[in-house]
């Protein structure tokens, strides 16, 4: 299948899933023998099963960070349980949000570290080089000082892109509408 058809396709699974007004709509059974809660969470700070986040993450993967999501719960819940619900998943997204926030500063520290070290490393290299003192050592400070300007380009190139990327499909499941549905 060639490109510009899995791109149609796509398009086609978003307007498919989109409500009248605009938003993706992903319906997650709760019925009978399906483990809501965590076993593992405590009453105070109950989080909702992984197997849910997982599914839900896989229904809404291809769907683009603008687009704004509806998560519609089915199954029988009292209002008690529904706040719950709703407030495990707030929980929830902005941990995750907390999480992304920390890499993408651990990325930026990184990236200008080794910008620095390698930077320094190249300029002592140079004046080495130049200098034809201690060929050996001169040739390892090549090497590092490129090593760590080479992993400070993957960090602004590949990490940080995919970390942004990581938050705003984060900041959509933060904003998403929960509804709920009753089973009949």
């Amino acid at each position: 299948m060639n490109r510009r058809k899995r791109k149609e396709e796509i398009l086609r699974y978003i307007e498919h899933i989109c409500d009248e007004e605009g938003y993706a709509v992903i319906d997650v059974s709760l019925g009978e023998g399906v483990t809501v809660f965590d076993p593992l969470s405590l009453k105070g700070d109950k989080d909702l099963s992984g197997d849910i986040y997982d599914y839900i993450e896989a229904q809404t993967n291809v769907i683009p960070a603008k687009v704004p999501l509806r998560i519609r719960f089915h199954g029988n819940f009292s209002p008690e349980e529904q706040k719950e619900i709703e407030e495990s998943m707030h929980r929830h997204y902005v941990m995750k949000s907390f999480d992304i926030s920390w890499d993408l500063m651990a990325n930026l520290r990184k990236m200008i570290l080794l910008a620095i070290f390698g930077g320094v490393l190249i300029s002592v290299y140079l004046v080495l080089a130049i200098t034809g003192k201690n060929e050996f050592f001169t040739e390892i400070l090549s090497i590092v000082g490129s090593f760590s300007l080479w992993e400070a380009a993957d960090a602004l190139i590949l990490e940080y892109p995919r970390l942004r990327r990581d938050n705003k499909n984060n900041e959509q499941s933060l904003h998403e509408r929960i509804e709920f549905v009753q089973d009949e």
